[in-house]
């Protein structure tokens, strides 16, 4: 966005020398004529938010931006006739384009970090250093309490950076942000720690890798601070159920996300749940009979261990194949699916942050049984350790059943 400076005020930032001062810009606006950069797209029949999104050439990134701007409950309930805003516009792709986003360096994100963190970053103005100019928008200036630092982006002079630090201001190189974000860190945290991991969970475990770790001064939060924004906001989610903040620059959704997994968590009991599952992998309804349940389009009858040996005899007689409940469901369950043709076994379900790392930031490892159907495949448990775990799952695309 083109920016016109409508102010601009003289600050003293030092007395001694009288060489050193800083010019800073208090008020900008932005130029006439800027068009805005959303469409208004009506849904038809048969249109779903990710086919939209793929007609416009919208990365599956932006999804939680439409939904947030269209003030949407379920981004899976649109309707015929509904007015949708994109954020479409010049420059991209599309009808229209589509937003490009910039790519943050490293730097880029350490300084938006910085800011979350409490520090000042100035990216306005001048600073006049005897004959010389330095622009704060290429070499911006931090503030951690009363210590002044300057970020060398454009390679600035011995001279120069002599003279800055007479009057007080570091010279940093910005390739080594580290030590201006270590001071931030302490100005509010306590008991730092670097490049650790944490391991949570008693049954489902997470291994969590940080930058730093250090407690809230103010509120004795343990708090994990990342430079780089890796971690998803459901799986912040599940650290803030153990009691830990995570701080970092705002996470952006892959361009290659598929969307959120399906859940369905089974009611009722025993043979109610039975009956549920089986219709939701089969779409086959069970019918009760006095020893259990008949499902007919399988051939199957699932029944309590009080049958007589003629009556299962007679449920085989009419070619049905007859299981005798133990007791234990999950072990119940996973013989009832083997008399039907689909794949299901017991499996260790891990999930690495970022995707397709080994686990640079973070592992979550889960056990379950896992189901699949010539539709989807589904992973099945009967509880978890957080119910923070179950939009952590469904976030990264596993369709998931509780009993």
């Amino acid at each position: 966005m083109v920016k016109r400076a409508l102010l601009i005020l003289s600050l003293l930032t030092v007395a001694s020398y009288g060489a050193t001062y800083q010019i800073s810009v208090v008020k900008e606006e932005p130029s006439a004529g800027v068009e805005k950069e959303y469409v208004i797209y009506r849904v038809k029949r048969g249109d779903t938010l990710f086919k939209i999104m793929r007609k416009f050439k919208i990365p599956a990134r932006f999804l939680y931006r439409i939904v947030q701007i269209n003030r949407l409950k379920n981004p899976n309930l649109i309707y015929p006739g509904q007015e949708i805003k994109l954020p479409v516009g010049k420059g991209g792709r599309g009808k229209r384009g589509v937003l490009k986003r910039r790519r943050q360096s490293g730097v880029e994100r350490e300084l938006q970090l910085i800011k979350l963190l409490g520090g000042r970053v100035n990216r306005e103005g001048y600073l006049f250093v005897g004959k010389s100019r330095v622009s704060l928008r290429k070499n911006p200036m931090v503030k951690v309490g009363e210590e002044q630092f300057l970020l060398d982006f454009s390679g600035l002079s011995k001279d120069v950076k002599r003279k800055l630090a007479e009057v007080g201001i570091s010279v940093v190189s910005s390739k080594n942000l580290g030590p201006v974000l270590e001071k931030v860190i302490s100005a509010n945290f306590s008991s730092l720690q670097k490049n650790g991991e944490l391991i949570v969970g008693e049954n489902d475990v997470l291994t969590y890798r940080y930058d730093y770790m250090a407690y809230n001064r103010y509120t004795g939060q343990r708090t994990v601070i990342n430079t780089s924004p890796d971690t998803p906001p459901t799986l912040k989610s599940l650290l803030a159920a153990y009691g830990i903040a995570v701080v970092e620059p705002p996470f952006k959704v892959p361009d290659d996300w598929e969307g959120w997994g399906r859940l369905k968590i089974l009611k009722g009991e025993g043979l109610q749940k039975i009956e549920e599952l089986v219709r939701l992998l089969t779409s086959s309804k069970g019918k009760e009979i006095p020893e259990g349940l008949l499902f007919p389009d399988l051939k199957i009858a699932v029944v309590y261990d009080y049958i007589t040996p003629e009556r299962k005899t007679e449920l085989e007689l009419q070619g049905n194949r007859v299981f005798v409940l133990t007791g234990n469901f999950l072990s119940d369950v996973e013989s009832i699916l083997s008399l039907i043709p689909m794949a299901n076994k017991f499996v260790k379900l891990v999930l690495y942050e970022p995707p397709g790392t080994k686990g640079k930031r973070s592992k979550f490892v889960i056990e379950g049984l896992l189901v699949s159907t010539p539709k989807r495949d589904w992973f099945m448990v009967d509880s978890v350790d957080k119910p923070e775990e179950i939009p952590y799952l469904r976030y990264r695309g596993v369709n998931l059943i509780i009993y």
